[in-house]
């Protein structure tokens, strides 16, 4: 909704509001000249119909102009509103204008007569649209299939001759003691309303659409999916209900007390399916108006009781300042109740901070933690939508976009030690106490991301961890099965064919046992090499330094390798060690392999803060070449420095040498 659309529509329930002040402002003075009260003349009804029809469709229709819904709500209220005031207006002239002489025509308001006549038969089609037109295009603004025009027919029918049956009768005709001075007959005193066969076929069609229309909700209900029907269940029980109160109401003496209440169901079902199902996408623009329209209707029903209680007592002006004062403390109450329904605990940033702990100690996977939170911000401030990113991608939300544009979306960074850890995305762009409430909520958050950042990383190394072990183990399976495994079977075969000599060939034997002595010795060199494969002997004896540099020196020939470190090297955890030597080794041997370097150079050094190993290897080949030809060698080297959280960099400069930068830090985990 843009800002010139609200306005309209804050200023047209504006215009509403009026009217029905208009009405209660004048009631003290109709008490005075005898005129029966607002609930027994059935304008309590009109009032209550007016707010809570009213208000929320003049959103709905600035929000959506093409809403059928919206609009029907908008002439029920519009229509009761202006009944209501026409007819206190009416009241209040031929009740003031008329002494105790005169009969009929009073003249103490201009037009006082006709008013009263509008109001008598305008409230017709507004209080009939509701059980029928409204609940047969509810929630979608059209029908359910067009097999259902008949009904629609039916409903206009019943509509159109009910208006006019009262259009066409004084305005005597409604039973209601109390309300003319004795002796008035008002306009139209000689006619008697529509033919009787017209009225009763009126009647039929509007007893029919109900009908129709509390069945296509239930039809509506029945084929929607669950989504849909969590919708209309509550609009479907308040349309039963209010039928039913309609019913009721014909055969109890207080009827007009259960009329007005039966226009209050289906505006509070539609606040329910609209606040918790996020019907039609406005649920934070319609929750309010309902939320704050039941406020009002609130306070004038306060506002008409006292005033009807002690205005005869002691005047009206007097009853005003006493129902002022009187209704000041309920109207806080009741506005801050409304007010945490609307906006949750926007306004009491200690709740909300408790809510949010509670969740974070409630959680369990990280994953879980985010979801968490991100439900507990859109409950906090009653957004529809919140979401977590992370380097832009959401790894967490919260209910769904609205479909509204991106200028109505606010973006919280979140910080964590003074880092950025994320984003917090919100479907509304908030009032600035909203922003100073959500300061407060954001850090707890950033924790929640930076606990979901670490349980991802620790996966990550978890699998590297598996993946590496599993490697190592299938590595170890094949030299051990194809290799020494051969081996030994065949110095067995060696071994019995000596045994077999000793006796019959000693010389022969003796030539076998020679060649044995030899396979053995080649079987324990293999051995040995799988062993200083999984940890050279040179680390334990010569350092990373003298490993590097011995490891080098076998490259003689091939490529010349210098080894550069500092004497002060600190001591070295013996993972970091390893990856390092396995690193420089690979490095080695692909720029022979790969490069054809003829110099290399292997540097170490210590971070500024001593946590940090920089090893630096480079070599004045042609480079690895495109990404291409970039095989496992190098995946290994990145693997080996990411599984100890540390960095691997590779500067190819195109034919001028590769150049290779690896970080590990000393604080292994």
């Amino acid at each position: 909704m843009t800002d010139r659309s609200a306005r309209r529509a804050a200023v047209a329930a504006g215009a509403l509001l009026v009217l029905v002040l208009g009405t209660l402002v004048v009631e003290p003075r109709l008490r005075q000249l005898g005129v029966t009260g607002i609930v027994e003349r059935f304008d309590a009804f009109r009032a209550v119909a007016a707010l809570s029809f009213g208000v929320p469709g003049l959103f709905v229709v600035a929000q959506r102009p093409g809403s059928r819904v919206g609009w029907v709500m908008v002439i029920v209220g519009t229509a009761q509103a202006l009944g209501l005031a026409l007819g206190a207006y009416g009241l209040l002239g031929i009740n003031s204008g008329l002494d105790d002489d005169a009969a009929g025509g009073g003249m103490g308001l201009p037009g006082d007569d006709w008013a009263m006549w509008v109001s008598n038969w305008l409230w017709i089609p507004a209080y009939l649209l509701v059980p029928t037109i409204f609940l047969l295009i509810f929630p979608e603004g059209r029908l359910l299939s067009p097999r259902w025009w008949p009904a629609q027919a039916a409903a206009f029918a019943g509509i159109g001759v009910s208006t006019l049956d009262w259009m066409l009768r004084p305005v005597t005709y409604e039973q209601v003691p109390g309300l003319f001075p004795s002796g008035y007959a008002g306009p139209l005193a000689g006619l008697t309303g529509v033919p009787d066969a017209l009225r009763t076929a009126g009647t039929v069609c509007t007893v029919g659409a109900v009908l129709a229309a509390v069945g296509s909700l239930v039809v509506r209900y029945r084929s929607a999916g669950e989504e849909v029907r969590r919708r209309l269940q509550w609009v479907l029980a308040a349309a039963l209900l209010t039928v039913g109160l309609l019913g009721v109401a014909l055969f109890v003496p207080w009827g007009p007390v259960i009329v007005a209440l039966a226009a209050v169901p289906l505006p509070v079902a539609v606040a329910v399916a609209v606040v918790a199902h996020r019907l039609w996408d406005l649920d934070l623009l319609l929750s309010r108006a309902l939320a704050f329209g039941a406020v009002s209707v609130a306070l004038l029903a306060a506002y008409a009781l006292a005033a009807a209680t002690l205005g005869n007592a002691i005047g009206s002006g007097a009853s005003a300042l006493i129902v002022a004062l009187a209704v000041h403390p309920f109207y806080r109450r009741v506005s801050a109740a409304a007010n945490r329904l609307v906006y949750g605990d926007r306004d009491d940033p200690a709740r909300a901070l408790r809510r949010l702990g509670v969740r974070l100690s409630d959680a369990g996977a990280p994953g879980d933690l985010l979801e968490r939170m991100a439900a507990e911000v859109g409950r906090v401030l009653r957004i529809h939508y919140v979401a977590v990113e992370e380097s832009g991608a959401v790894v967490a939300s919260w209910g769904r976009p609205s479909g509204v544009g991106a200028d109505v979306t606010e973006s919280v960074p979140l910080l964590h030690q003074g880092e950025p850890v994320g984003t917090l995305v919100l479907g509304e762009r908030l009032r600035p106490k909203d922003r100073a409430l959500l300061a407060q909520l954001a850090p707890h958050v950033a924790v929640a991301v930076r606990a979901h950042r670490l349980g991802a990383d620790l996966e990550r190394s978890h699998g590297r961890l598996l993946a590496a072990r599993q490697e190592e183990r299938d590595r170890l399976l094949y030299e051990l099965h194809d290799g020494l495994g051969p081996t030994l079977a065949a110095l067995a075969l060696q071994v019995d064919r000596g045994r077999r000599l000793v006796d019959a060939d000693p010389e022969g034997a003796k030539q076998v046992l020679e060649e044995l002595s030899g396979h053995i010795r080649g079987t324990v060199v293999n051995i040995r090499a799988i062993v200083n494969d999984l940890r050279p002997p040179p680390l334990d004896t010569l350092g990373l330094t003298g490993a590097l540099a011995e490891l080098g020196r076998g490259f003689a020939g091939d490529l010349v390798v210098e080894v550069e470190a500092p004497p002060d090297l600190p001591a070295l955890p013996p993972p970091v060690e390893l990856a390092a030597y396995r690193i420089a080794a690979e490095a080695m041997t692909n720029a022979v392999r790969h490069a054809m370097a003829s110099r290399c150079t292997v540097s170490l050094r210590a971070g500024d803060a001593q946590d940090v190993l920089e090893l630096r290897v480079d070599d004045d080949g042609v480079g690895v070449g495109s990404p291409t030809r970039r095989g496992f060698g190098l995946a290994s080297m990145r693997r080996r420095s990411e599984e100890l959280d540390g960095t691997f960099e590779l500067l190819d400069q195109g034919g001028v040498g590769t150049h290779m930068v690896v970080r590990l830090p000393l604080a292994v985990r």
